[in-house]
């Protein structure tokens, strides 16, 4: 896991589950609260969506501020905070891919939009699921190509009942 370098003593959630794709979930905010299996249930729904992402295992990971900060600094030269961050995976290695979110920003950002705290964090994580598959948004036909995925995928996920609860506690 890329990011395992900044977290010391870190503990990981993961899972052969009832779901075909193995998950590996940390949560790196003390305020961030959530199911394990509603984050299972969320990934499910996008592997059967249009958007096909590699087989193998995915990495979740739930970071503040401060280690978003820095792994956007290390790794694309950038020092700002962002909202995802996402690695593509190795075949060879049985691994899809790793998102990393920031659930500050999603709490901010959940107000200026007028959607809820969990639509929002959500939302994140369907977007680096939509990095891993191989959609961009640096260009504006890009950006344009990732909120039509995004708008599929959130419709998908509500159809489903899948969309995770994501609470401060």
């Amino acid at each position: 896991m890329v990011w395992a370098w900044m977290v010391r003593g870190a503990t990981f959630t993961g899972e052969v589950n009832k779901f075909r794709r193995k998950v590996q979930i940390f949560n790196g905010v003390k305020w961030l609260n959530f199911s394990n299996g509603e984050i299972f249930a969320l990934f499910s729904v996008l592997d059967s969506s249009p958007f096909k992402i590699p087989e193998g295992e995915l990495s979740i990971a739930f970071l503040g501020k401060e280690a978003m900060q820095d792994l956007h600094l290390k790794f694309f030269d950038d020092g700002t905070v962002t909202d995802v961050i996402t690695f593509e995976g190795e075949k060879g290695m049985n691994f899809a891919g790793e998102i990393c979110v920031s659930p500050d920003y999603a709490y901010g950002n959940c107000k200026t939009y007028g959607t809820t705290f969990s639509e929002e964090l959500s939302l994140y994580l369907i977007h680096g699921y939509l990095h891993i598959y191989g959609l961009n948004d640096i260009s504006s036909d890009e950006a344009k190509k990732m909120r039509e995925g995004e708008h599929i995928c959130m419709a998908q996920v509500k159809n489903a009942n899948a969309l995770p609860t994501f609470s401060a506690y």
